[in-house]
């Protein structure tokens, strides 16, 4: 019963995020923050204090992983709080394997759009402009705007998170 629930949570959560950042390119925190209480709810209400605990702690975790990469305007604070939604729902491991995921799912999806757009050759002279100023100034700057959607360097990483979560479920299943 416990799991059909937590898969239930799970599925709305992504397919809710989905749509708020297909329609609002930013997953809304009226969605997360519900489904972050969720998640601590049921994990308190199934396993007591000691699973609310548990759920807790991997609300907090991605929060503090992926804190740089928000820092560096490489990641939203909505992709962000998504991941800390899936961590009260599922827990510390699922959580861990849809970040990692996730990321490979993005950078897959950065590949086809980069083919896509025929612009790899521009995005590299980006990247390795990036990299020099890093190493000029001796500090870590911001990779780009995320509010500048104009660039097209940009793409709604829902979708990634989506893919991530999906491949995380499958390999926690084979287990």
């Amino acid at each position: 019963m416990f799991d059909i629930l937590k898969y239930v949570e799970l599925f709305l959560l992504i397919l809710l995020s989905l749509i708020s950042d297909y329609k609002h390119y930013r997953v809304k925190n009226t969605i997360v923050y519900p489904f972050m209480a969720a998640g601590l709810l049921t994990n308190l209400f199934f396993y007591g204090i000691h699973g609310f605990s548990l759920s807790l702690m991997a609300t907090v975790v991605p929060v503090i992983v992926l804190f740089l990469l928000y820092n560096l305007k490489m990641l939203g604070a909505g992709d962000i709080k998504l991941f800390a939604a899936i961590g009260s729902i599922m827990g510390m491991k699922f959580t861990l394997y849809s970040i990692i995921y996730s990321f490979l799912m993005g950078g897959l999806i950065a590949l086809v759009i980069t083919c896509f757009r025929k612009n790899g050759y521009e995005r590299l002279k980006y990247f390795l402009g990036y990299m020099k100023r890093c190493f000029l100034t001796l500090s870590l700057l911001p990779y780009t705007n995320l509010k500048d959607r104009s660039d097209g360097a940009k793409f709604r990483f829902s979708y990634a998170a989506a893919l991530g979560v999906l491949a995380a479920f499958i390999f926690c299943l084979r287990q």
